[in-house]
């Protein structure tokens, strides 16, 4: 596993069996992350590789090609029939940060019923390449998916009175989670974070606070908060973190299941004004 949010995913299908890999560490981002030689080895090891996909994972590409050998290699993007949304440059300014209006965003993990998808799909794989242990694969699936209901419910309450509520995201990686509890950003600092807006862009989207009146601008963990402080320097706009990767969170099975109230709590209390 690359991400941890798929990571908590798989290791709580896995409870009890064993323990999967994850590769990208704390404070690590796939967007630019680069493989050391213990990954390497990981990979060589490795019966089993789940991706979400090379628009996330690009670092990825060759190892799995020169290092992976013997691994089957999941691609949840493509083989986990999942709800796919597109990137679209919905802030009146065609796109963001200069990227193709049409890219999929790879953020697959925040909504819940692609979480279900992905539990489903992940449970029937290890299933067939371990039927031994196929009953406690199953049996840890269902109350994977009771427990996606619950918090799924949860969210949606959290949330509930902040919907229609305008901020600014740092990059445009939660369309997943806005499309499931009715939330809108209306603007994005950048698409992708490895690039860093001009300018321009920035101007932009000083106007966009002032004409939308945005409450919030939201960082990111794994990147420096210099930007948002610059656009909201003397508008009233509050700065807060959105972590959509669970990075302050230990990896495990409950760490999704964090993240994701995590996301919802943050968003309140920020548009709320708390």
């Amino acid at each position: 596993m690359t991400v941890k949010p798929i990571h908590s995913l798989v290791a709580g299908i896995m409870e009890g069996v064993g323990e999967p890999a994850l590769l990208l560490p704390a404070g690590a981002t796939p967007h630019s992350y680069s493989l050391r030689p213990s990954d390497a080895r990981k990979l060589a090891r490795a019966d089993l590789v789940i991706r979400v996909g090379p628009a996330l994972e690009s670092f990825l590409t060759k190892p799995l090609a020169n290092i992976a050998h013997r691994a089957r290699v999941i691609t949840l993007m493509g083989d986990a029939h999942l709800s796919l949304i597109q990137h679209s440059g919905h802030d009146g300014h065609g796109g963001h940060g200069g990227h193709d209006d049409q890219e999929t965003d790879p953020h697959i993990w925040l909504d819940p019923e692609n979480a279900r998808r992905i539990v489903s799909y992940v449970t029937a794989v290890l299933a067939r390449a371990d039927p031994d242990n196929g009953s406690r694969y199953s049996a840890n699936s269902k109350k994977i998916l009771a427990r996606i209901d619950r918090l799924d419910a949860a969210v949606a309450s959290i949330l509930a009175p902040v919907r229609g509520a305008p901020y600014i995201v740092f990059h445009d990686g939660y369309q997943y989670f806005e499309r499931r509890y009715g939330l809108t950003h209306v603007a994005a600092i950048t698409l992708s974070p490895e690039r860093i807006p001009g300018a321009r862009r920035l101007q932009q989207i000083r106007d966009i606070i002032r004409a939308k009146g945005a409450r919030c601008v939201f960082t990111e963990p794994q990147f420096s908060p210099a930007l948002a402080h610059a656009l909201t320097r003397g508008a009233n706009t509050r700065i807060a973190a959105l972590d959509p990767l669970g990075d302050g969170i230990p990896p495990g099975p409950e760490s999704w299941f964090k993240m994701m109230r995590g996301l919802a709590t943050s968003l309140r209390a920020c548009l709320a004004g708390r």
